[in-house]
């Protein structure tokens, strides 16, 4: 059945009567959590570390950041539906091992990268790791998570994602600059070791489905939900912040000297510091929006959440400060967490749970697609230290995909209310 076209009903609510005790998560889930929190780590510690190892160690030109990058977008990019297929049939702690296994591999890589082809078959490898582990641990989390509860898991997932990403620049700029660049792959390598020791602990099996005709049906069963597009849509329109923040806010602070008025305390960390406040406000705004939506309904949290986004993407443009710099940061991803909660809900109570893993790789792959385009179109925008096209297309990027989504979002059901509804005979 297609759910693109709008659905009438009246929803019923995803939460018990009120009074009615919520059914607890399941230590799984904690388990869970902890991997994403580990192999979180074992990621982003590298993010501020290999483009200075490219440029300091290997003494290659500044162009191979970028290819870098780009390695590792192309292998995640094509395998992040496949690995929402396999989760979806093999099982999802079996593609989380798979996944795990390849972070490892990557990290001897990097220990043993002495040229800038082996760095990039790392980072080919780690864009494999990313798409396996990530797809099918989103997946993981709502399926040990009660569907009243479902937002709030998967804001407490993305929570310990962000928590990994609060430590890693302090932990992997400190360590290099103590010991040096091996020591920090190391380190990634031991990070991803434990995630594998977690994984391991987590219940096997895989969901119930019926015989499929394969992974292309199970993509056009995905996009034929109202709730996957409107996913989508959100995801697009925050992939303009996204950019902005990860790729572009250290060249902005630059140019526009946002930070030049640092305290000499933060001074040497105060780029990392932002991406810190970034994840802080981040992690807690995320839980407390996925809790809110499964008692107010995703879209009434979605809006103030888009709301907020764009008041902090005007204040970023029209900041001169560090304090008024890290306030707008702070303002973003706090805009940014709720809207992100809300997509992330809106795609797993659309499908069953046969499907949740290639719902999640449907969405984070149009994610990662078009971050890649935005991080194009957006460089050149760029004149000198006059960013104002910059902030302006983003500002317009970022209200027009998420409020076509937005209202897509109304009135949606879950998979599993539109499965408890009575089925009508067309005489009724």
């Amino acid at each position: 059945m297609s759910h693109l076209t709008p659905h009438f009903d009246t929803p019923r609510p995803a939460t018990p009567p009120p009074g009615a005790a919520k059914p607890p998560l399941p230590k799984a889930f904690y388990v869970g959590l902890i991997t994403t929190f580990l192999f979180s780590i074992s990621l982003t510690i590298l993010a501020p570390i290999v483009p200075l190892f490219i440029t300091d160690e290997l003494n290659a030109p500044e162009h191979w950041i970028g290819t870098a990058s780009l390695f590792l977008a192309i292998s995640a990019v094509a395998l992040r539906i496949p690995g929402g297929a396999f989760s979806d049939r093999l099982g999802r702690r079996q593609i989380m091992i798979i996944g795990a296994i390849a972070n490892l591999v990557a990290a001897v890589l990097y220990v043993a990268s002495h040229t800038i082809a082996m760095l990039l078959l790392a980072r080919l490898i780690t864009g494999v790791a990313i798409a396996l582990f990530t797809t099918a641990n989103k997946a993981l989390l709502v399926d040990l998570s009660p569907p009243a509860r479902r937002g709030e898991a998967l804001g407490l997932g993305n929570t310990a994602f962000s928590l990994g990403l609060i430590l890693s620049p302090l932990l992997g700029e400190g360590m290099k600059n103590a010991v040096g660049f091996q020591a920090v792959y190391v380190l990634s390598g031991v990070l991803t070791l434990l995630a594998l020791a977690a994984t391991l602990a987590l219940p096997g099996g895989k969901p119930d489905r019926c015989a499929s005709p394969g992974a292309r049906q199970d993509v056009t069963d995905t996009l034929r939900e109202r709730g996957t597009w409107a996913s989508i849509l959100l995801m697009a329109g925050l992939a303009s912040i996204m950019t902005l923040m990860f790729t572009f806010f250290p060249l902005l602070a630059e140019r526009k000297a946002l930070l030049d008025d640092a305290p000499r305390i933060i001074s040497s960390f105060s780029i990392g510091l932002g991406l810190s406040i970034w994840a802080t406000v981040n992690s807690v705004s995320e839980p407390f929006a996925g809790w809110l939506s499964d008692r107010l309904g995703r879209q009434p949290v979605a809006i103030p959440g888009l709301l907020i986004v764009v008041i902090g993407v005007i204040s970023l443009g029209q900041a001169s400060t560090t304090f008024g710099t890290y306030l707008s940061v702070a303002v973003m991803a706090a805009g940014w967490g709720i809207v992100h909660t809300i997509a992330d809900a809106l795609s797993q109570d659309a499908v069953s749970p046969a499907l949740r893993g290639m719902s999640a790789a449907v969405v984070y792959t149009s994610f990662d697609l078009i971050i890649g385009i935005d991080a194009q179109a957006f460089g050149i925008l760029i004149d000198g230290s006059n960013f104002d096209p910059f902030f302006l297309v983003a500002t317009v990027s970022t209200l027009s995909f998420s409020v076509i989504g937005i209202l897509l979002s109304s009135r949606l059901l879950t998979y599993e209310q539109r499965a408890t509804q009575p089925i009508q005979s067309p005489g009724d």
